[in-house]
């Protein structure tokens, strides 16, 4: 399905990291995903928000309109994920039949790199802070490209950073994984960094268009130098590359925080659709 989904998506002009072919691989067993696919647009179910929950489809006007006549036509399905000219067209197209809620928990964070990597001014002061202790946790660091041949080393540390936290954690690993296991087929970018020869950390994601990185795994062994990396991710990121996904919260404090401080310049508001009753 890597081909088609990732058409649609591109000429559709969706930007969600959530749509991306990589994303509803690596999470499918996670998000008990599904998919309907046509010729112009696709619909993901999303088993784990409910049993009529789905992300909102992605495609053509005609292509949404047709996905969700069928299930209006047996159901009463909730959207996830709907960016504000999805709320628009569900309002325009269905009027007064949808009732929407902000989901602060799904918003992406997205970071400008030319600023992530100067870090100019007052408002990155604590960042340039954090940056500086990871920086000074090893003597020497050093990184290399993710590919086929060291996605081991990879995988070792992300097994390696779930023993260290314990099954328990909500985490990605499982899905980090699946991911790393089909590494060149998705098309995957990453880093892996080793801290005074050692392997420390690896960051692995997907670019969804030329202009946006999404990362959507980075694992870092020693807390101290999660920033630091990000920093070292940014200046080795191609060229091209003017924005960085770093994806939502989740709704978890320590993170909401984490993602804060790294001054981000757009959170990207997404809503949820149920049916008026």
């Amino acid at each position: 399905m890597k081909e088609p989904i990732e058409r649609i998506r591109s000429a559709s002009g969706c930007t969600l990291y959530t749509y991306t072919f990589p994303t509803l691989f690596a999470w499918q067993a996670d998000e008990q995903y599904e998919i309907a696919l046509r010729e112009d647009a696709f619909l993901v179910k999303n088993g784990t928000r409910g049993p009529n929950a789905y992300l909102f489809p992605c495609g053509t006007n005609g292509g949404k309109k047709a996905l969700t006549d069928a299930l209006l036509s047996r159901e009463a399905p909730t959207f996830y994920f709907l960016r504000d000219e999805d709320r628009r067209f569900l309002e325009n197209e269905y009027p007064g039949r949808f009732g929407f809620t902000p989901c602060r928990d799904d918003f992406p964070y997205l970071y400008d790199k030319e600023a992530q990597i100067a870090l100019a001014g007052k408002a990155y002061k604590s960042l340039r802070h954090q940056i500086n202790l990871g920086r000074a946790a090893a003597g020497t660091w050093r990184s290399e490209p993710l590919t086929e041949e060291n996605v081991g080393r990879a995988l070792d540390l992300n097994r390696r950073w779930v023993e260290a936290r314990g099954q328990g954690t909500v985490a990605d690993a499982a899905a980090a994984e699946t991911a790393l296991l089909h590494f060149k087929a998705l098309s995957l970018w990453g880093l892996l960094f080793q801290a005074d020869g050692a392997d420390i950390a690896y960051v692995a994601g997907s670019f969804v268009t030329p202009e946006i990185y999404d990362i959507s795994f980075c694992k870092v062994l020693d807390p101290r130098c999660d920033c630091y990396i990000k920093w070292a991710l940014y200046r080795a990121l191609p060229d091209e590359v003017k924005t960085v996904d770093s994806e939502e919260d989740m709704g978890i404090s320590g993170l909401r925080m984490h993602k804060l401080l790294r001054q981000p310049k757009e959170l990207t508001r997404v809503w949820k659709g149920n049916i008026n009753t």
